[in-house]
């Protein structure tokens, strides 16, 4: 239901009322019914920010530690739909067990009594990495810094099976924090894939942004981690060229995704050295396995070109520091005005009737109004208990274990990859050492069955036979140093299986950490929630009976008034 509020003292109320019972102003519609109101008994929305495809965006105030936080709401036209109510809960839920600094925190999600649903999000000051692409292409290694910490983020988000599916620079945002300049968030999970959560998603919908899309997400096939890779190759592209590398209509970009050969970054900007443009074109490959193993690899490749090219290469311009503002003080609460407001209407009552006894409605009116304000500050005082405690369960949240089992998942994980990618080099070497060993048998093979029978007594061996035996000989020496090279090669493959083995079994028991450590901490979160819904609706609810009651008796005693007065 939409409200009117108060431009005096704030109060917003449901029901259909001229003026505020408290302070007699006329209640305005306000130009957006979201500003000004308290989202969970904490959030107080002070300014919009941004709209999306499928929500809008606020800078709210929490109103017990006084920092700014962002609220994103799904569009109203969408939350009536339950699949986009479900997408968007989704992302909350993906993005908040995924704990790294590169991240955007989801500090907090649930849905209004009226059936809002929102999420609470870091408010971020800086901008997006689209603004500092259209000024023009990036230095070298500013660029593939800032692609290292987009690989380092998806590298955890991967692990714990979730695919972003739409990287591109409006979702990647700079700040400054830690002495960087170019510190990287991600944003917007909204089309995120949780792997597992297979009921909400449409298998066979296209879901991406054209410039960006890798060629499975085009053709429809099952998204995998390699299609954010190859998203970020995109972005790498255009943060070096200033360009994306296919350009067209939508249509024209998807179909040059499928079939057409990306070019050479170094073709657009011939400051780029060869060890870029490997790396840009092995993220644009079109089929995913030809890609990087997975973002721990990439990101060891970014590492490992980085320490090869020099800062200042590229046409870039650094970028002024980003510093957040001074926060503001919190709003102070309201005193005892409704009490106030309430004693009014006791005075107005005896001056309006002093000789005559006032009607039993009226008296019944106002001594419910009192009721209700009393009733009301013993709600909001436990509302401020509830909000202290939810407020505790965010901090704690911040600083909970998952931060640090999601360091130590990242470490396992980065070494996992690095020995995948070892067993793969072995399993290569095996396969052409098993090669050789088959070759040399079938050498010896033939060999032997052109050697002539043994001699009789005194026949002695011609040149040509002697030369048959000793090449069979010799193949038997060279098939027995294959046989030991495979061996030895098989071995190794089998100490490599070991160590990965043991590596993901540790992986594993951290992963059901965070799992169990994420749901216990996202029920107490929806007990919370739930019971500040349930304070709220209470203290809603006396608020539209006292607006109810006062019009009804401001009517009444305009009425006595104008009577005694003709």
């Amino acid at each position: 239901m939409s409200q009117r509020h108060c431009p005096k003292c704030g109060e917003r109320f449901r029901v259909n009322v001229r003026t505020c019972p408290f302070d007699q102003t006329p209640l305005v519609e306000p130009p957006d019914p979201l500003i000004g109101r308290t989202i969970a008994g904490r959030y107080l929305i002070e300014e919009r920010l941004g709209q999306g495809g499928m929500s809008n965006v606020y800078r709210a105030r929490h109103q017990v530690i006084g920092r700014d936080v962002a609220l994103k709401f799904l569009s109203p036209e969408f939350a009536q739909r339950e699949r986009s109510r479900a997408r968007f809960l989704r992302e909350a839920r993906a993005t908040n067990q995924v704990k790294h600094e590169h991240i955007v925190q989801i500090t907090d999600f649930g849905e209004t009594e009226d059936k809002l649903v929102y999420m609470v999000m870091q408010h971020l000051v800086g901008r997006a990495l689209s603004e500092l692409i259209a000024e023009g292409p990036l230095q070298v290694a500013r660029a593939l810094r800032i692609a290292l910490q987009v690989a380092r983020g998806l590298a955890q988000a991967h692990e714990l099976a979730v695919v972003h599916r739409d990287i591109k620079p409006h979702n990647i945002f700079l700040i400054h924090e830690q002495g960087q300049d170019d510190f990287v968030k991600i944003l917007d999970f909204g089309l995120a894939y949780v792997q597992q959560d297979v009921r909400i998603t449409v298998r066979g919908q296209t879901v991406g942004t054209p410039a960006y899309i890798a060629p499975e997400q085009i053709t429809s096939h099952d998204v995998v981690p390699a299609s954010d890779l190859y998203a970020l190759g995109c972005v790498l592209f255009e943060m070096l060229t200033g360009r994306v590398p296919f350009e067209g209509l939508p249509t024209n970009m998807m179909v040059q995704h499928l079939e057409a050969a990306p070019p050479r970054p170094s073709t657009l900007c011939e400051w780029l050295p060869r060890s870029v443009d490997r790396l840009v074109l092995k993220l644009l490959q079109k089929k995913p396995e030809l890609r990087h193993r997975d973002a721990y690899h990439l990101a060891e490749e970014l590492e490992q070109v980085l320490r090869e090219i020099p800062d200042e290469l590229g046409p870039g311009q650094p970028t002024a520091a980003v510093t957040s503002p001074e926060p503001a003080l919190a709003t102070p609460p309201p005193g005892d005005r409704l009490l106030n407001r309430v004693r009014i209407y006791e005075r107005v009552m005896k001056d309006v009737y002093r000789t005559t006894p006032a009607p039993e409605w009226v008296t019944d009116a106002v001594a419910r109004m009192s009721t209700l304000v009393r009733e009301i500050w013993v709600l909001r005082g436990h509302m401020q208990g509830l909000v202290q405690k939810a407020t505790a369960q965010e901090q704690q949240a911040a600083q909970s274990p998952a931060v640090r089992i999601g360091y130590a998942l990242d470490e396992l994980a980065r070494d996992a990859s690095r020995v995948a990618r070892e067993m793969d080099s072995v399993r290569a070497q095996l396969e052409a050492a098993e090669l050789q060993v088959q070759g040399a048998v079938e050498r010896i093979a033939q060999g032997v069955g052109s050697v002539p029978p043994p001699l009789g007594a005194g026949q002695a061996t011609t040149e040509q036979e002697a030369a048959k035996i000793r090449e069979v000989m010799q193949g038997a020496a060279g098939l027995a140093q294959h046989r030991k090279l495979a061996a030895e090669l098989k071995d190794q493959l089998q100490a490599r299986r070991r160590e990965w083995d043991d590596l993901r079994s540790q992986i594993d028991q951290l992963k059901k950490r965070m799992v169990n450590l994420h749901d216990h901490s996202s029920a107490e979160m929806q007990l919370a929630q739930e019971e500040v819904s349930r304070v709220e609706r209470q203290i809603q609810e006396k608020l539209d009976t006292i607006a109810e009651l006062s019009e009804q008796l401001g009517d009444h005693f305009r009425e006595q008034a104008s009577g005694k007065a003709g």
